[in-house]
């Protein structure tokens, strides 16, 4: 349960950030999400690249309610939320960690590194930012989201000199999106049983399940919407939540199929790779 909190709360910090970013010239920036890119034997990750001809700018998102202290003699944050406090290492050495891994990333790759700015921003309206002792560095480096694009305007401001072409800007983000290496859930951490799955078709609108396969079409009871494609999201389930492979009858169980033919045809129809001959025949993705 913790960790699906953590995941929906960077997903709606994501959220609030991509409306900030949309108050942003789009002329002026290359924005990239979510990069997660091998350098060496780890990986560095960027919540947000903003690339221009003059600058790159890399942001740290945090979506945290509560009063959010820092500590930066002792490279720590202190947050304070329902009668509770916990601690975190600073982010702002966490982006600055970034920026370092990113500059030696593009002089791998023989890529002159543009100037290279940095921001922590906080995305709660909840979240209250605290400096008590004054620093300069988290005072010009953190903000909440809805400053970003004043601290962006700063940035602009400081500068002038183009230094990468739209060509080049082009160039640099197709090589970081074909590095980019999501990271695999790590299902086996939680121990799920078979039971602990609910089998069936998930309504892709209202959540429900088991939606019914009625005409060729998955027919939700609870709200009413039909769906041909349904049954996607669930095999894709399937493969991450039971195993790498599936065969007809797997399936079947899975999605409360009562017909071998329809199987096959929803099987088929998702070109899905396959070894074995048609009796003993078994699915996995390519």
């Amino acid at each position: 349960m913790k960790d699906l909190l953590i995941k929906r709360a960077g997903f709606k910090g994501e959220q609030e950030m991509d409306y900030y970013l949309s108050l942003l010239n789009e002329n002026d920036f290359h924005i990239l999400q979510d990069l997660r890119i091998p350098h060496g034997t780890n990986y560095f990750q960027i919540d947000f690249l903003l690339l221009s001809t003059k600058f790159a700018l890399l942001i740290e998102n945090k979506n945290m309610p509560g009063s959010i202290e820092f500590d930066p003699a002792f490279k720590q944050v202190f947050r304070r939320y329902n009668d509770t406090t916990e601690v975190y290492d600073c982010p702002v050495d966490q982006v600055k960690r970034q920026v370092n891994q990113f500059r030696s990333w593009l002089k791998k790759h023989n890529i002159t590194p543009p100037p290279l700015e940095f921001l922590v921003t906080y995305s709660n309206h909840g979240s209250i930012l605290q400096n008590p002792s004054k620093n300069q560095e988290i005072y010009h480096r953190v903000c909440k989201g809805g400053h970003l694009v004043f601290k962006v305007d700063e940035f602009q401001n400081r500068h002038q000199r183009e230094v990468l072409s739209l060509k080049d800007i082009k160039k640099l983000t197709k090589l970081l999106i074909k590095s980019h290496e999501p990271e695999k859930a790590d299902i086996n951490k939680y121990n799920l049983a078979p039971s602990d799955i609910i089998p069936g078709i998930q309504c892709p609108t209202c959540e429900h399940f088991h939606m019914e396969r009625i005409s060729r079409k998955w027919y939700c009871s609870h709200c009413g919407i039909t769906s041909s494609h349904a049954h996607e999201q669930a095999i894709l389930d399937y493969f991450l939540l039971i195993g790498p492979t599936m065969t007809n009858k797997q399936l079947r169980n899975f999605l409360c199929l009562p017909s071998r033919s329809t199987s096959t045809n929803l099987l088929r129809n998702m070109s899905l790779q396959h070894t074995g001959s048609t009796k003993n025949r078994v699915y996995f993705q390519a």
